[in-house]
């Protein structure tokens, strides 16, 4: 069961919201404050037997959790800075269930989910005003899929560890109901967890024309518990590279993340994005690398962090590459979830958040 800390009185802006399932399945929200305090843990109602799924609703300051209900339906809320959490849990219509942690994704003013379903399926739906009803994706899943939105190129990009453990992709672009889902594709390898991604791109030789390669990152755990690295390019040429060992292992799926601010797409300067990344290891801690225009040459840790999940990562608004890492601390004594903040390799500000939870918690950023 989650307890609270204490709130701060001053006034400050939520950059960020954590998510959990809580040891009782409830469902707790807490939030990381442009002074760098958390707040005290919040049940939203409800309960949970899997993860709850997070996404932003970038520039409208919009946060969405979908849950898996505990009859296996789709549920989710959504908070607005402006009027805080909504009421009540909100079913699509015509239900749907799952049989794992929802994902979801906001572009062009339409909020889309993807579940597993409860035969592996893989089940879309899309939200602006109304549901747009579920489709089926004709695939299907060993684990919860993974949604990456990137609003400036107008797209959703969909991975999936397929019942055979290969690695799947396909992209939506448009809005609903004209828009449409690419077919399947794979940069091959095999997985023992669900895919990990984010956009990257980079931007080049401004003082003359600039030229630009975007690029959608994707980080797995193989089936011999090996960390590897493979990329999609979106432009200028699009298809898959090729994989290549991080020199590092884990027991649970990755976790990526991406500075928002770091490059845009369209940019008139040179620059790059800066990604992050969090694996358990194979001895319970907690490992992170960082790709600028490459991966940095060896892993960093902050001392003795030891988790018994996959770790959380998401980008500080407003920051200069910072991200948020946020674990279940604890492996000889009872455990309670920790945050760090992390630069680079440097980190700092390990924040005790109480409370536990049953499962990987989530994390998003406030865009």
């Amino acid at each position: 069961m989650l307890v609270g800390v204490a709130p701060i009185s001053a006034p400050v802006n939520t950059l960020d919201w954590a998510a959990v399932r809580g040891t009782d399945n409830g469902v707790y929200v807490a939030a990381f404050w442009s002074d760098g305090s958390w707040g005290s843990w919040q049940s939203l109602g409800g309960s949970t037997p899997s993860p709850p799924g997070m996404c932003e609703a970038a520039g409208y300051s919009t946060v969405y959790v979908f849950v898996r209900g505990m009859d296996n339906g789709i549920y989710h809320k959504s908070w607005m800075s402006s009027s805080g959490w909504s009421a009540g849990w909100v079913s699509p219509p015509g239900g749907g269930r799952t049989i794992d942690q929802p994902a979801c994704a906001y572009l062009d003013g339409f909020l889309h989910v993807v579940v597993r379903g409860t035969g592996n399926e893989l089940y879309w739906n899309s939200w602006a005003g109304g549901w747009t009803g579920w489709v089926d994706l004709h695939g299907k899943s060993s684990s919860a899929p993974v949604l990456v939105s990137t609003p400036s190129l107008d797209r959703i990009d969909l991975f999936v560890q397929g019942t055979d453990n290969g690695i799947y992709h396909k992209t939506y672009t448009g809005s609903p109901p004209s828009g449409t889902w690419s077919s399947w594709n794979s940069p091959g390898g095999k997985t023992s967890s669900k895919p990990a991604a984010a956009f990257w791109t980079y931007v080049f030789s401004c003082k003359y024309s600039c030229s630009e390669i975007d690029d959608l990152i994707l980080v797995v755990r193989g089936t011999d518990n090996k960390v590897y690295f493979n990329y999609y390019e979106i432009s200028p040429k699009p298809g898959w590279g090729l994989w290549q060992s991080l020199n590092g292992a884990t027991l649970s799926a990755p976790t990526l993340a991406y500075d928002a601010n770091s490059c845009l797409p369209g940019s008139t300067v040179d620059c790059n994005s800066v990604d992050a990344l969090a694996v358990q290891g194979t001895n319970d801690w907690v490992y992170h690398k960082t790709l600028t225009l490459a991966w940095s040459g060896s892993w960093d840790l902050p001392a003795g962090v030891l988790t018994e999940n996959s770790p959380a990562l998401a980008y500080v608004p407003g920051s200069a590459g910072q991200f948020l890492l946020l674990y279940e601390g604890g492996y000889y004594y009872s455990p309670y979830l920790y945050a760090y903040t992390v630069t680079g390799s440097t980190w700092s500000g390990n924040s005790l958040l109480w409370g536990a939870t049953n499962s990987d918690p989530a994390l998003v950023a406030v865009l």
